[in-house]
């Protein structure tokens, strides 16, 4: 029997030790995820901290919230002290039965499934490839599929008498809702020096009472109105200088769930209008300006929409690129005027706003209206 050479030995024992799939990247990874002990839970952690710190593509309070509940509510419970190696399509197929049998939409069953397979997805190496790599199946978990959702809109009779039920401040930021189409977060982040004429210019946004930057770039705008609306806005500011367009006791921004839970839909129970959020006025806003002939890029720009679902840019036609909606403002003055506002405004006007915190003080036989 003939004796190997150094060279012929190493290679027979690489042979051998490939034989056996001990050096299959298969192999490695199951030995990888074997060693690695961390849980959902702990990694949930680490996620959401990342999430709410980054720089690139910074995510929305509100957003953080919503992820926060799928958390809390639903994915610690179920899965939170499993390995976060054995979280693979098993697991998906168990969670979507469990949030089938609690009567969730599709479309929240696909929304918390998501935030389980951004946890897995964000373990990484050194050189930011995923430890667990995933090909997540929703055929297989039976996940239900999204279909048409309800997207309830006003019509411009409905406006009408429900802004009527209405006086002051509730009364304008209706108005306002309709006329303009600005998200709750824009209208309720306006300020004083926000109205520009018969435009106002969204330059900032409020959740929860903390102002922020508008959902997207393209929120950036002016949104002309018409000559009838602005005129009433002005009167309602009236002598105002500075402040929230539309504010609380305490001079802070209205916040959102407030004005639903305690102004809108108290009125809409009243008045046997289907229920509905801002959006309803967004969606009526829309359906006015399309109706109207309104060119699609001027649509675009007073709604500020230029975003996909997932955060991506839109991609553009060549006409989109070379259309600079922003920059004639008297083409969109001339339109917001030609097209009115699809709704009747209420009468007599509104009375110029005053914060309620003031007091009067009379001061030589004359009353001023001292603010806090």
């Amino acid at each position: 029997m003939s004796l190997l050479t150094k060279s012929e030995r190493e290679r027979r024992k690489v042979e051998i030790v490939n034989s056996f799939g001990a050096n299959s990247v298969e192999r490695f990874s199951s030995v990888v995820e074997g060693e690695s002990g961390i849980t959902f839970r702990e990694q949930s952690k680490v996620w959401l901290k990342h999430m709410k710190t980054r720089k690139r593509k910074p995510v929305k309070p509100a957003t953080i919230v919503n992820w926060e509940m799928a958390l809390n509510k639903w994915l610690l419970p179920l899965i939170g002290d499993l390995p976060l190696a054995s979280v693979k399509n098993g697991t998906l197929k168990m969670l979507v039965s469990k949030f089938d049998e609690a009567g969730l939409s599709p479309s929240s069953i696909r929304t918390y499934c998501r935030v389980m397979t951004m946890v897995v997805g964000s373990l990484k190496d050194d050189d930011a490839n995923p430890i667990y790599p995933r090909k997540w199946d929703y055929e297989f978990a039976d996940a239900p599929e999204i279909g048409e959702q309800r997207r309830p809109s006003f019509t411009g009779e409905e406006l009408t008498k429900l802004i009527a039920e209405f006086k002051g401040q509730e009364q304008m930021a209706l108005v306002l809702f309709a006329a303009s189409g600005l998200r709750a977060g824009e209208l309720f982040g306006l300020e004083v020096k926000h109205l520009l004429g018969k435009s106002v210019r969204v330059q900032q946004s409020v959740w929860s009472g903390d102002i922020q930057k508008p959902k997207t770039k393209s929120a950036f705008r002016f949104v002309e109105l018409h000559s009838s609306v602005a005129t009433m806005l002005r009167n309602f500011i009236g002598d105002r200088k500075e402040g929230f367009v539309f504010a609380a006791r305490n001079g802070s921004p209205l916040r959102q769930s407030n004005f639903i839970r305690r102004t809108l839909h108290p009125a809409l129970k009243k008045l046997g209008i289907e229920k509905q959020g801002f959006h309803g006025f967004r969606r009526f806003r829309v359906t006015h300006l399309e109706s109207n002939n309104v060119p699609q890029a001027l649509i675009d720009y007073w709604t500020g929409h230029a975003k996909k679902g997932d955060g991506e840019d839109v991609q553009k036609t060549m006409n989109q690129i070379y259309t600079k909606m922003d920059k004639d403002a008297a083409f969109r003055e001339d339109v917001a005027e030609r097209i009115g506002i699809g709704f009747d405004l209420p009468k007599p006007s509104l009375v110029p706003s005053v914060p309620r915190n003031a007091v009067e003080v009379d001061v030589e036989n004359a009353v001023e209206i001292v603010v806090k």
